[in-house]
């Protein structure tokens, strides 16, 4: 019974947390409108959800920390072409944190959600076609790019779904490395289909660990298409998905 009543509790803090999530969203829309400036809005954007982690532990609901594996400072990494596992809602939130000038690729359906538009426009690049042309630019910059190649929350069962080669092409395109970064949650939650309020009766925590780099060149007479297949098998390869 003790068990099920530390759910309940975790389970209710978790939506008031997610309730206010979406509030804070829509507060932001204004301002970031008026701001129109990528810089002022991101940093306005990750004090947001820096708040938002900050209370996720002190609620004991979950807590964050970045290790290196090949000596990679991640949250010191610049101009880089991010790719990592997605195991659950808040990867993007918990990644805009601890690593700035670091954007996000989002999908559309994103951009016409009314409670994360101005916040998703502030802090993302539409997944399309125009991709590659508009990370170039930031990339250059010192801006970060971050991919999941999975295209969706990873299984809930564990392990990777297959990749998609959208982040090798955009890292061959734009010459810059390619940055594997794993995220290992203590306890799945807040998964594919796992509702917000699942949450468990300990705290969870989030262990984002950095890869060594991988080199986005092509050999000689190598095509695109081809140096991208196989970047992204050595990147489904250091993330553990062999």
């Amino acid at each position: 019974m003790g068990h099920l009543v530390v759910r309940a509790v975790r389970g209710a803090a978790s939506l008031v947390l997610f309730a206010l999530f979406g509030i804070g969203a829509l507060a932001l829309a204004p301002v970031t409108f008026v701001l129109r400036d990528r810089a002022k809005c991101q940093s306005l954007v990750r004090g947001a959800w820096r708040l938002l982690l900050w209370a996720f532990r002190t609620f004991h609901l979950a807590r964050v920390r970045v290790e290196s594996a090949d000596g990679v400072d991640l949250p010191a990494v610049r101009g880089s072409v991010i790719a990592a596992n997605h195991p659950s809602l808040i990867d993007v939130v918990v990644f805009v944190v601890a690593v700035p000038k670091t954007l996000y690729v989002a999908k559309h359906a994103l951009l016409r959600n009314l409670f994360l538009r101005a916040v998703v426009r502030a802090t993302a690049l539409p997944d399309d076609a125009r991709l590659p042309e508009s990370a170039a630019p930031l990339l250059a910059d010192g801006w970060n790019v971050l991919v999941f190649p999975e295209g969706t929350r990873s299984p809930e069962a564990g392990g990777l779904r297959p990749f998609h080669r959208g982040a090798a092409q955009l890292a061959l395109r734009a010459g810059v490395p390619l940055v594997p970064v794993r995220i290992d949650p203590s306890v799945r939650i807040l998964g594919k289909r796992q509702p917000p309020w699942r949450v468990g009766d300990r705290c969870v925590e989030y262990v984002l660990t950095a890869l060594r780099p991988l080199a986005a060149v092509r050999a000689p007479g190598e095509s695109v298409h081809a140096a991208a297949v196989r970047l992204t098998d050595a990147l489904r390869e250091s993330l553990g998905g062999a």
